[in-house]
């Protein structure tokens, strides 16, 4: 049975137009967006099953907690059953639609829901800032909430940035602003989501083991705007408009980024869409100026942790897409890097990068289950070594590197094959370099996007 608004506590903005599919709600996933969903949810009165396949002493710590607090989990496996026969389902981003669960769910046609969803029913202020893309989302979302906060406002900021959105919903009132970085998959389970100021920052080939193909994953991204009205804003890039999605339609008032950088002679896209969202909140531009110039960058995204007789060690673990890669670099003089890539691939086309490697790259260090697919796509670029073992990849970066070269860590893949996920990564980059190139200085200078 569907609950309505006023039932469960909805926003009252929200009545008549967000419907709960009903009471019953299995969770998928205990990371934390699930645990902190789960804990949100029981407090709501729903009526709960919190399932995931893994096992992890992580996993069993919160799995401990939730069942102190009355609510049923399963880890090490997934009763189709149990889920199945919920109202709806809440979703991990981390849960392939290739998975048997997610074809199960689908099959059934079971209504599944992420966490930005259903916090969005919750939230008590409607000043929310939605930020997407392929690549500069977290560092966007980062600056703009630094503007907003600098200019007094009360700002939270979440989403794939880290902390889920529906664990900040305590912390918010009427008159805060809500600042969230959106991955696709989010987007993709999301029905009546509505952000007042939403922003695509750019489309790339991406996410090719969950997206059938780019358009269905400039699909997913362009969900942002779907519920907006005519008091909302978009913030897009006209040119991605007209090649992925010429067809949609607006009720929003549109923003074009580039056609404002063509206005100001900017030539940084993100910097533009800072200064064009946060002056939507009244912010001056001396404050975002301010905030612009004093900004180090963010850690794992191109992140200069370390120098050692004359080499520049460079930690862009956050770089899981080609488009990072090409961005980190173009930021290199030509044969002066030493490439660590390689990871879970999210594409299986990385020819785009070729050329810009073999100008850039004078050796190039493969790991991961990505080896043989970036070898073929990049063979003749530049020299080539290959390794399962990751000290042995950061050993023979080290060995070869040069004075005046970089050694970058920008794998255009996904962590998980190898490591928790890319702080994990880029954490034990920077331990293990630093042990193997003993004396150096430490340093933290991030190259701004």
């Amino acid at each position: 049975m569907s609950r309505n608004a006023k039932e469960i506590g909805l926003n009252k903005s929200d009545e008549g137009r967000s419907k709960i599919p009903g009471n019953k709600v299995a969770i998928l996933g205990l990371g934390v967006s699930g645990y902190q969903s789960a804990l949100f949810l029981k407090e709501k009165g729903f009526d709960l099953w919190v399932s995931d396949n893994q096992v992890s002493e992580m996993l069993r710590q919160r799995a401990g907690v939730l069942e102190q607090n009355g609510i049923p989990v399963e880890i090490g496996s997934h009763n189709h059953k149990k889920i199945l026969q919920s109202d709806w389902i809440l979703i991990s981003p981390g849960i392939s639609p290739a998975s048997e669960i997610y074809r199960a769910v689908s099959e059934k046609r079971v209504p599944i829901l992420s966490e930005i969803e259903v916090a969005s029913w919750f939230c008590p202020t409607e000043r929310i800032i939605a930020v997407t893309g392929t690549c500069g989302k977290t560092t966007v979302t980062t600056l703009i909430s630094q503007v907003l906060a600098r200019a007094g406002l009360r700002v939270h900021c979440g989403g794939n940035i880290g902390n889920p959105w529906i664990g900040e919903l305590q912390k918010i009132s009427t008159e805060d602003v809500v600042v969230l970085e959106l991955s696709s998959f989010q987007l993709q389970h999301c029905r009546y989501f509505k952000p007042h100021v939403g922003i695509l920052l750019n489309i790339s080939s991406n996410h090719e083991d969950w997206h059938k193909d780019i358009r269905e994953y400039a699909a997913a991204k362009i969900k942002l705007f779907e519920n907006q009205t005519s008091t909302d804003y978009a913030i897009i890039n006209g040119q991605d408009q007209k090649r992925y999605f010429p067809e949609a339609r607006f009720l929003s008032r549109v923003i074009y980024f580039d056609q404002e950088m063509k206005k100001t002679g900017s030539a940084n896209p993100n910097e533009s869409v800072i200064r064009l969202a946060t002056s939507l909140f009244g912010c001056e531009s001396k404050i975002v100026e301010d905030v612009l110039s004093g900004f180090h960058g963010i850690a794992h995204r191109l992140e200069l942790f370390h120098s050692s007789k004359g080499v520049q060690y460079v930690n862009d673990s956050k770089s899981t897409t080609l488009a990072s890669l090409k961005w980190a670099l173009n930021k290199y003089p030509n044969k002066r890097v030493v490439l660590i890539a390689g990871g879970h691939p999210k594409s299986r086309s990385f020819e785009d990068a070729k050329d810009l490697i073999a100008q850039k790259v004078k050796k190039l260090i493969l790991i991961g289950e990505a080896r043989d697919l970036l070898r073929e796509q990049w063979k003749g670029a530049s020299p080539i070594f290959e390794t399962d073992d990751f000290k042995e990849a950061i050993a023979e970066a080290c060995r070869f590197a040069e004075t005046g070269d970089v050694v970058l860590l920008s794998p255009a893949c996904a962590s998980f094959d190898m490591f928790k996920n890319y702080e994990d990564r880029g954490n034990q980059f920077k331990i293990l370099v630093s042990e193997m190139t003993g004396a150096g200085t430490t340093v933290y200078h991030p190259a701004k996007e």
